[in-house]
């Protein structure tokens, strides 16, 4: 493993934890959990990790799921609008929303788990998922490099990076059940610490 799960469950619950104070939809929330993990990994671990976005399919517990645009052709393209997000660092695949991808598609009833695997483990194709746990990643960099401009114009992108990344401490340091912060308008709130347990790795 590159992160313990100890420390791969915290990323997770802070960044859920402000996505959700955000109210951010699940294209926005990939976006983030993929920036934002990122920035902590680089700022807490010193590691090398980059948000890729593209096309993204996983075999959860028997489960196929795909992120992907049908094409006319017949063909998927993760250039679309049903795209996803994950983090490469050091030869490893991290995806900080895994354990949220029930709470985005209830009928899934997914438990929640880690996904922390190495990228030689991925499958050759789309179709060659055959067991719990196999994924396929198809990188789309123009797409993202299209999306994420647009997006990293909002200021408060930045400024929920840093909070990310202030809030998050390695285990076992003791990190703070919630923060204050301040919405546009000026008014304080209380943001809690909260996010599903989790129930093992893929």
């Amino acid at each position: 493993m590159l992160i313990k799960q100890s420390d791969y469950h915290r990323i997770y619950k802070v960044i859920n934890s402000l996505l959700i104070n955000e109210n951010a939809g699940p294209a926005v929330a990939s976006m983030c959990f993929s920036t934002f993990g990122a920035f902590i990994l680089e700022h807490h671990y010193k590691l090398k990790a980059k948000p890729k976005g593209g096309l993204a399919a996983y075999n959860l517990d028997g489960k196929r799921i795909l992120f992907a645009d049908h094409r006319e052709d017949g063909y998927v393209s993760g250039a679309g609008e049903n795209f996803h997000c994950w983090i490469e660092a050091d030869g490893w695949a991290l995806d900080f929303m895994a354990p949220a991808f029930c709470d985005n598609a209830s009928d899934l009833q997914l438990p929640s788990r880690m996904f922390q695997r190495p990228l030689s483990s991925m499958a050759p194709s789309i179709n060659d998922l055959t067991k719990s746990g196999d994924f396929f990643y198809q990188s789309e960099p123009d797409a993202m490099s299209r999306r994420f401009a647009d997006w990293r114009k909002n200021p408060m992108i930045g400024d929920l990076a840093t909070v990310a990344t202030n809030w998050f401490r390695k285990s076992p340091k003791q990190m703070q059940s919630s923060i204050a912060a301040r919405d546009q308008y000026g008014n304080s709130k209380t943001i809690p610490l909260t996010g599903n347990a989790l129930l093992g790795a893929w």
